[in-house]
């Protein structure tokens, strides 16, 4: 196992997890997916199944050094590279450096004989391709072509079981990807053989609004996340909020931040906020909320902090010129690097994927506060 899983805080599973690098699926699967052991990837066409199987494989290359096999029935290579170079990953350039091999296998019924001895082994694997790079993982998108393709599925199961043994026998991670069924998890009822961990994706509209939920159906051996939970793609790949994970442990801090209103640090009593508090600054239209939280960002900055501000009703430039008629210029803060100002409109995402990218972009900006 090449990945030091001793840095990562996730200490209670009890069997080796190969680390995903995907963001917030690592801490709701406490530790990655299941190593050595095949994990089921399904749901409907859309979901984002091969996205997050392909960048398993990637993050597996680039981040824990463990060259990856990405075998597909349905997307040529030249196809894959393109559709996953917008997410900034360079297929062409890992395959020439030998850590990733894709190989697109093109099923058709009639170019297949099918017998008692039929091996599925060979038109998966090709002989060579997990020992030609030392692979660790291996994707296999979507395995649902192979029923399409052939007729004697009791056959094809017990090659698929096969199969699935003897990449445990290799050592190899394998992730399985597959269409969802109408009553069952997938058509085929793959979960019976890929039981190891099963994960469900979902891309739904509610209200008009596209959401994207993941849910962890099943775990075997290790604790997990078991609610459903917003997943997002966008230029960075995938990154999945575990909303329900956060508990009440955090500390606490006695450092006084002011609020940039002298009278109101002197109306608190303590000369401001605490450090690390929530604040509600609530009131009915014109009462000067966003002048008061400006007040307050100008103050962050000009303390040489850093400060996000989320607008949901104005574009930066409307704000900016706004409060630098009531004396509050914050454009120096965001030239000089301290004031970043997000806006966006409330009706572009739905509440928990406006909840995902304000982590997001907390998490890049590390910012002193938040408005």
């Amino acid at each position: 196992m090449n990945i030091q899983h001793k840095n990562v805080a996730f200490e209670d599973y009890k069997f080796p997890k190969a680390l995903t690098g995907i963001e917030g699926l690592d801490e709701l699967t406490n530790g990655g997916f299941p190593q050595g052991r095949p994990t089921l990837i399904c749901g409907s066409a859309g979901c984002g199944k091969t996205l997050m199987a392909m960048e398993f494989l990637i993050r597996g290359i680039t981040q824990y050094n463990e060259p990856g096999v990405f075998i597909a029935f349905e997307e040529t290579a030249e196809d894959l590279t393109k559709n996953v170079a917008s997410l900034g990953f360079d297929l062409d350039d890992l395959v020439s450096k030998k850590i990733l091999k894709i190989d697109y296998i093109h099923v058709e019924r009639s170019e297949i004989e099918e017998t008692g001895e039929y091996d599925l082994e060979g038109l998966f694997i090709r002989g060579y391709a997990i020992d030609s790079i030392g692979a660790k993982r291996i994707v296999l998108d979507t395995i649902e072509s192979l029923f399409s393709g052939l007729d004697n599925q009791a056959v094809l199961r017990s090659e698929i079981r096969r199969l699935f043994r003897w990449l445990k026998d290799k050592g190899v991670t394998a992730v399985i990807t597959g269409e969802r069924g109408d009553q069952t998890l997938t058509k085929q009822g793959l979960e019976v053989y890929v039981s190891d961990c099963v994960i469900l994706l979902d891309h739904r509209i509610i209200n008009q609004i596209s959401t994207r939920r993941l849910r962890i159906v099943k775990y075997r051996g290790t604790v997990h996340g078991t609610n459903e939970y917003p997943f997002l793609i966008d230029k960075d790949g995938i990154s999945v909020l575990p909303i329900t994970s956060l508990d009440l442990d955090f500390d606490v801090s006695n450092e006084i931040v002011s609020t940039g209103v002298q009278g109101m640090d002197e109306m608190l009593g303590t000369g401001g906020f605490y450090k690390g508090s929530s604040v509600l600054i609530t009131g009915t239209a014109g009462t000067a909320k966003t002048t008061f939280v400006s007040s307050f960002a100008n103050e962050i900055c000009k303390s040489g902090k850093r400060c996000i501000f989320f607008a949901f009703e104005e574009s930066e430039k409307q704000l900016l010129r706004n409060m630098k008629q009531v004396g509050i210029d914050l454009e120096p803060h965001i030239k000089n690097g301290l004031l970043r100002i997000q806006a966006s409109r409330p009706s572009l995402n739905g509440l928990e994927m406006h909840l995902l990218q304000i982590h997001k972009h907390i998490k890049e900006f590390s910012p002193d506060a938040i408005i």
